[in-house]
C-alpha cells in the first residue's frame, strides 16, 4: 500500500527523519514517560466528571446521588487524586524532556532535568499573589499558576526542557573545559559546575515570569492562551470560518496546545438562544442559530476528543498489528467514549506524530462540512439541548437534539467515515514495528 501511493512514501520519509532528531526523541521519551500519570488522571476523571459529579451523563442516569453513601466523600477522594496529578504532568514533561536531551549530549542528565522542571515552575509562579501577600494578606491565592501545570502546560514544558536541556549542557560542559584551561582558578567542583547554570537559568526564567507579569494573569502560557483565543473568537454562522477554526484547534492540540480554543458550547448566547426557541416550540427545527461551533464541532467533528480520537481507537483495533498501539488504544477507549482524549495524546503518541496530523484534521473537517450540509438542507435539526460534557460522543448529537434518529444516525455516520480516513494512516504506522513508538 505504501508502495504504491507516493505522497504516503514522502509521508512515511519525512516521519523517518523526524525520528532521528534529537529534539524528537526527547519530546517522545518525555511523553512516554507522562503517559501512565496522565491515564490515570483522566481515568479518575472519567469516574469523578461522569459517575460522582451531579452534572456528570452516568450520575444522572443512573441517579448516583440517591443510592450511593458518602457521595461527597467519594468525589473528595477522587477530586484529591486527579488534582495531585494534574499538578505535576508538565513539571514530568519538562523534566524528561531536559533529562533525555542533556543525555544526547553526555551532560549531566538528572543535573539538567532539575533544572528543566525548576525554570518551568518558576515561568509559571503566581507573582500577583506574591504582590499580594506583601501589600495585603495573601489569603486564598495560589502561589502557581495550577492550570499551567497540568496537561495544557505540556506545549510549554517541552519548550523549556528542550531549551534548558541544550543550554544547561552546553554551559556545564564549557564550565569543565574552562577550568581545564585555566587551573590557577582552582578546582570547580561538582557543585559548582551545577550552582552556576542554575542560578544563571533561574535568574533568566524569573525575569521573564515577574516581566510578563506585568502584561498578563496567566504568565507566558495564558498569553499564548489569550492570543490564541482571541484570534478566532466569535466565528459566526460561517460554516468555512468555523471548519477553519476547527482544524486550527486540533493543529494546536497536536502540537500540545490543548483547549486554547474552546468548542463547548452549552452556555454560549447562540446556544441558549437555541434553548429558548427549543422549550417554546417543542423542537429544535428552525432553531435561529442551526450553524455554529457547538452544532457542528461539538455534536459531529471532534466527539471523543479532538481529531474525532475515538474513530482512531476503531481503526487501531481493526488494522493496527503493532501490540503497543492497541494496547494504548485497549486503555484510552474508556476515556474518548466519554471525550477525554489527553491519553491517546501522549500514549501513542499522536502529538508530534506527522503521519496522524493528516487524519486529526482532516477528519474533523470532513464532519464540519457533512453535518453543515445535513443542517443546512433540514435533513437534521440542530442540537438545541445542553447535555454533559461526558455524555458518550456517539449520543451527543442525539441527545441534543431531544433524541431525534437522524442526529444519531448523522453520527454514526461521521464515526465510520472518520474510522475510514485514520485506516490508510495506521497501515502506513504498521511499518514502524517493535513496541518502543508507544506507550
Amino acid at each position: 500500500m505504501m508502495g504504491n501511493w507516493k505522497p504516503l512514501r514522502r509521508l512515511w520519509r519525512l516521519n523517518q527523519r523526524m525520528e532521528q532528531w534529537r529534539a524528537m526523541r526527547a519530546i517522545k521519551e518525555a511523553l512516554r514517560i507522562a503517559y501512565p500519570f496522565i491515564l490515570v488522571m483522566t481515568l479518575v476523571d472519567v469516574v469523578g466528571q461522569s459517575f460522582l459529579a451531579s452534572s456528570g451523563f452516568f450520575f444522572q442516569i443512573y441517579h448516583v446521588g440517591s443510592w450511593l453513601p458518602g457521595i461527597d466523600l467519594w468525589q473528595q477522594f477522587f477530586q484529591v487524586i486527579s488534582l495531585v496529578i494534574n499538578g505535576v504532568v508538565a513539571v514530568i514533561v519538562a523534566f524528561t524532556t531536559g533529562h533525555y536531551l542533556a543525555r544526547t549530549y553526555r551532560g549531566d542528565a538528572l543535573a539538567v532535568g532539575v533544572m528543566s522542571a525548576l525554570a518551568f515552575l518558576t515561568l509559571n509562579v503566581n507573582y500577583d499573589a506574591l504582590y499580594e501577600t506583601n501589600h495585603v494578606t495573601g489569603e486564598g491565592v495560589p502561589q502557581f499558576m495550577e492550570n499551567n501545570l497540568g496537561p495544557q502546560g505540556i506545549f510549554l514544558a517541552i519548550v523549556v526542557g528542550l531549551t534548558v536541556g541544550w543550554f544547561g549542557s552546553h554551559l556545564m560542559s564549557w564550565l569543565a573545559k574552562w577550568q581545564l584551561r585555566h587551573p590557577r582558578f582552582g578546582q570547580l567542583s561538582w557543585t559548582g559546575r551545577v550552582a552556576w547554570p542554575l542560578g544563571i537559568i533561574l535568574v533568566i526564567t524569573v525575569g521573564i515570569g515577574y516581566g510578563l507579569s506585568w502584561l498578563t494573569d496567566g504568565g507566558i502560557n495564558g498569553l499564548v492562551y489569550s492570543a490564541l483565543s482571541a484570534s478566532v473568537a466569535n466565528p459566526g454562522h460561517r460554516g468555512l470560518v468555523i471548519l477553519g477554526v476547527t482544524a486550527l484547534s486540533n493543529v494546536l492540540w497536536w502540537l500540545g496546545l490543548i483547549g486554547p480554543v474552546s468548542l463547548a458550547g452549552n452556555s454560549s448566547v447562540t446556544s441558549l438562544q437555541n434553548l429558548a426557541y427549543a422549550v417554546q416550540h417543542g423542537s429544535g427545527w428552525n432553531a435561529p442559530n442551526p450553524i455554529t461551533l457547538h452544532t457542528l464541532g461539538d455534536a459531529y467533528a471532534n466527539y471523543g476528543g479532538a481529531g474525532m480520537t475515538l474513530s482512531l481507537i476503531i481503526a487501531i483495533w481493526l488494522v493496527s498489528k503493532q501490540a503497543s498501539y492497541r494496547r494504548v488504544a485497549n486503555q484510552t477507549f474508556l476515556p474518548n467514549l466519554v471525550n477525554l482524549n489527553e491519553p491517546t495524546l501522549l500514549g501513542l503518541p499522536l502529538l508530534y506524530n506527522p503521519i496522524l496530523l493528516i487524519p486529526f484534521v482532516v477528519a474533523p473537517a470532513i464532519n464540519i462540512g457533512l453535518a453543515w450540509c445535513a443542517i443546512t438542507w433540514k435533513l437534521v435539526p440542530p442540537i438545541v439541548y445542553p447535555v454533559p460534557r461526558t455524555t458518550p460522543g456517539p449520543l451527543i448529537a442525539f441527545l441534543g437534539t431531544g433524541g431525534d434518529w437522524r442526529a444519531l444516525l448523522l453520527s454514526l455516520i461521521c464515526l465510520t467515515l472518520s474510522v475510514v480516513i485514520y485506516i490508510p494512516f495506521i497501515r502506513l504506522l504498521n511499518h514502524e514495528g517493535g513496541d518502543d513508538h508507544a506507550a
